[in-house]
């Protein structure tokens, strides 16, 4: 995907998210409690600054505070408990897409083999040097690779093994290249990890993480639809 692509489906994918966070805390949230709770903790801060010279009144009004605040807490648990699950699920695969980008020729990189204590042996093609010997870590049961792409190459990594051959795709010199697998997922046996560089995902001429512009924009889509004003229909 080319940058201005990769901004966009980011947006639509935050805009989507925020259209889900409104649905689910209308859904799931007393909203009449949280009002009550919300004018209560105003309330309190008030108290504490109208009453700053009276010990034994600022002290009920912190108690009422924290006690408040729990209530909230209590009061948001389910909404953000539901919208938690599936970001948790979600964050890697985005992550993967939005937060890495493919090494460019003459930056070097880390390859790692984790879960094996078996010597490994990096096969490369010619448009990647290997820089270093295998370095074994044998307390975590790693062993590392520096590598250095010296040309755009899109191709797969390869380790052997005892008995077994390992692969990893990697991405290096075209910047709209999406290193879309970043490692495999951890298991009991052997898998490879790409040492990608961090990535910042460009829109509207501001460049910022992919988190960040995540929470930005599924934030401002919630509250414009929080906002929005509704017809009112005469029964």
């Amino acid at each position: 995907m080319t940058s201005a692509a990769i901004g966009w489906s980011l947006a639509a994918i935050s805009v989507a998210w925020g259209l889900g966070t409104f649905w689910v805390f209308r859904r799931f949230s007393d909203r009449a409690a949280l009002r009550i709770v919300g004018k209560r903790i105003y309330a309190h801060l008030l108290a504490i600054r109208l009453f700053s010279e009276e010990p034994a009144l600022v002290w009920r009004a912190q108690k009422a505070l924290i006690a408040d605040n729990l209530r909230f807490l209590k009061l948001m648990a389910v909404p953000v408990l539901i919208l938690g699950i599936p970001f948790a699920l979600c964050y890697e695969p985005f992550d993967t897409i939005y937060g890495v980008r493919p090494l460019q020729p003459g930056q070097g990189a880390i390859v790692i083999l984790h879960n094996t204590d078996a010597p490994a042996t990096l096969e490369v093609s010619h448009e990647i040097a290997i820089e270093t010997p295998p370095i074994r870590n044998l307390e975590a049961r790693q062993v590392s690779w520096r590598i250095r792409p010296l040309a755009p190459v899109r191709g797969n990594l390869r380790v052997e093994l005892p008995g077994t051959i390992v692969t990893r795709s990697i991405a290096a010199g075209d910047p709209n290249l999406s290193p879309t697998y970043r490692r495999e997922s951890p298991g009991s046996g052997p898998w490879l990890e790409v040492d990608y560089p961090r990535a910042s995902v460009l829109f509207f001429g501001l460049s910022l993480p992919w988190l960040a512009w995540f929470l930005l924009i599924s934030s401002a889509s919630a509250i414009i639809l929080t906002l929005w004003p509704r017809p009112h229909f005469p029964r």
